[in-house]
């Protein structure tokens, strides 16, 4: 009998042993993958994939990278940490991205958004569609975090009450948050295209390189502080304005720089600065717009001398000032 209680003695302190070096159940990986024959249980690896970027996202770890295995839309889903979503062809999988009828497409939100966010996202080689009886509201909206980079990213059929189909409004403690967009297509919006607003007047930047905005409401909308460099992109044909720059919020200071870019067909205004903005146009084409530029509440259109104005339905508008070129 003491023989019994001993060995029986030996085996739980053995159990116990290999359960403090056992490794966690619930280990997230730096790569994941989901295939649309996938399943959310599964680990997500690439021969057990998951389905949804949602079921993926709690086991992919802080800094890593979700890759799509097929075509497919993979839901919608919230990042609270940094992370890529990556569906390129012939890196990770096939062209792949999100279905998000009547709701948003991707949040981003810091748990940190109110003392000092971190995260970094990045979004590449997505298809973002809301197609349905409903379309999507935001297909991207970032609340708090240290930057959002998004590259060859398709966005349709978004902005259900008006909404943007990106916004970038960061928390006023993301201070010096940044947004890259390279090779975004946006079109078939309710809302306006892309809209920054800085709230709390803390500074955030933009740069938008290779995008094409079309068939929304205002095409880019400048807000409260806020500063974007737009080159080598074709912001056109919007059923409001192409470009505009405003201090909705009272509070001025907002800039946007513009250099190679064409802004054309716009039915209401190509660029308008507003209260307290500056616009910075060069080299650029600015055609067939309802109005070409405008100004009024102190905002200001400086022309480097080496952009094409006209001709527009209505007045064509002038720059504020010449910018000598140097």
């Amino acid at each position: 009998m003491t023989r019994l209680i001993k060995m029986l003695g030996i085996a739980v302190s053995a159990l116990l042993f290999s359960l403090c070096f056992a490794a966690p159940a619930s280990a997230q990986a730096t790569r994941t993958w989901i295939s649309g024959v996938g399943d959310d249980a599964n680990p997500c690896s690439r021969t057990a994939p998951c389905k949804t970027w949602a079921g993926a996202i709690s086991k992919t770890a802080a800094g890593g990278e979700i890759d799509c295995l097929d075509p497919g839309g993979f839901g919608s889903v919230t990042i609270t940490k940094s992370i890529t979503l990556d569906c390129a062809e012939g890196e990770g999988g096939s062209a792949g991205g999100i279905l998000n009828s009547g709701v948003p497409g991707v949040i981003i939100n810091d748990p940190n958004g109110g003392t000092a966010p971190t995260i970094k996202v990045y979004l590449r080689n997505l298809n973002i569609d809301g197609a349905g009886v409903t379309v999507g509201t935001y297909a991207v909206r970032f609340l708090s975090g240290k930057s959002l980079t998004m590259q060859n990213v398709l966005i349709n059929n978004q902005g259900t009450g008006g909404v943007p189909a990106v916004s970038f409004e960061p928390s006023t403690a993301s201070v010096g948050a940044k947004l890259v967009m390279k090779d975004v297509f946006i079109s078939n919006t309710l809302g306006n295209g892309v809209q920054l607003t800085s709230s709390g007047a803390v500074a955030i930047g933009a740069i938008l390189d290779n995008v094409t905005i079309s068939d929304t409401n205002v095409g880019l909308e400048v807000n409260d502080g806020a500063t974007a460099t737009v080159i080598h992109s074709n912001i056109s044909y919007n059923y409001g304005r192409g470009i505009e720059a405003n201090s909705v919020g009272g509070t001025i200071g907002e800039t946007v720089n513009v250099d190679g870019a064409t802004i054309a067909g716009n039915t209401n205004i190509g660029i308008a600065a507003l209260v307290g903005a500056t616009v910075r146009v060069s080299n650029s084409g600015i055609y067939a717009n309802g109005q070409g530029l405008k100004t009024s509440g102190g905002g200001t259109i400086q022309s480097f001398t080496n952009n094409r104005l006209g001709p527009d339905a209505g007045n064509p508008g002038l720059p504020t000032t010449s910018v000598v070129q140097k």
